[in-house]
């Protein structure tokens, strides 16, 4: 489509044959996936190994010359993605289908994106999002298959994966997780609602799956590393309430490896759906770990 000769307020023909005002923007919703190993989390930096710096430079490069791009979440360095939404204000008239092909084009291989629309303006890729699922995969077994290894903590001792599922409970409902997040996380409320937690055996796996509405920075990865603490005997499991309620501020626990999480779904209103959208996500099968 042409931009050329298009004087000031001129109407020309927008992204799916609606006219629109030149020099307008509008709000663009990008959904992805990504493995995060070799990525410096989201937040931009100096080195543009981040994926706010990959987007950035894949919009410069479709023409792209306005605002950066926001994302769902700061996630850490090695954290991987099956769900993540982030939206950019642009003038960008094109199709959502070569938006998207574009944009690819124009991403590494390890970052692809499966949907493009235009959103409404109120839409926000962080601050409308209603929920978020994340599942952190632990391996047992002596031998981590190559293909699954980035994507997973190989663990060489026992777990009592039972005494895990049934304390895993404990972080149901409001708390406040002070002691489970960072001193960065400890600036702001560090009361959270978490909806969903628990311990699932799967063969060698054991996998964890924590929801909520919010998190705190490396929540779930310090909750992993109590449990993991508690299986492996190192911690009892009436320990944690006590930590929920700052009763035991000198107790600490590691957090466990970003690289066997994944930030598996994101929730929205209907109202947040994109419209003149091309791509879907594709189906779990598609995934490493899918069950």
């Amino acid at each position: 489509m042409g931009k050329t000769d298009y004087g000031p307020g001129t109407i020309r023909e927008g992204a799916e044959g609606i006219g629109i005002p030149a020099n307008v923007t509008r709000r663009l919703r990008l959904d992805l996936a990504f493995v995060g190993t070799g990525v410096s989390g989201w937040q931009a930096q100096k080195d543009g190994s981040t994926l706010q710096d990959f987007l950035d430079d894949a919009l410069k490069n479709i023409g792209h010359n306005g605002r950066r791009v926001v994302g769902c979440s700061r996630t850490d360095a090695g954290v991987h993605a099956r769900a993540f939404t982030a939206h950019v204000d642009t003038d960008l008239d094109r199709p959502s289908q070569p938006l998207l092909f574009g944009l690819n084009a124009h991403l590494p291989a390890a970052v692809r994106i499966y949907r493009a629309g235009w959103v409404r303006d109120d839409f926000h890729a962080r601050y409308s999002c209603t929920g978020k699922t994340y599942r952190y995969n632990i391996y047992r077994d002596s031998v981590v298959p190559p293909f699954l290894a980035p994507y997973v903590l190989r663990w060489k001792g026992t777990l009592d994966s039972e005494i895990m599922g049934l304390t895993s409970r404990t972080f149901l409902g409001e708390h406040d997780f002070a002691l489970f997040t960072t001193a960065y996380g400890r600036t702001r409320n560090t009361v959270r609602t978490v909806t969903q937690c628990r311990v699932e055996e799967r063969g060698p796996l054991l996998v964890l799956t924590v929801s909520g509405p919010s998190f705190l920075h490396r929540m779930v990865r310090l909750i992993g590393g109590a449990l993991v603490a508690v299986g492996a005997g190192r911690l009892e499991p009436g320990q944690i309430p006590a930590m929920l309620s700052g009763h035991l501020p000198g107790c600490q626990v590691p957090a466990l490896p970003a690289g066997g999480l994944a930030l598996w779904a994101i929730a929205y209103p209907p109202d947040a759906e994109p419209k003149e959208a091309f791509g879907h996500l594709p189906e779990e099968t598609s995934f490493p770990l899918f069950f």
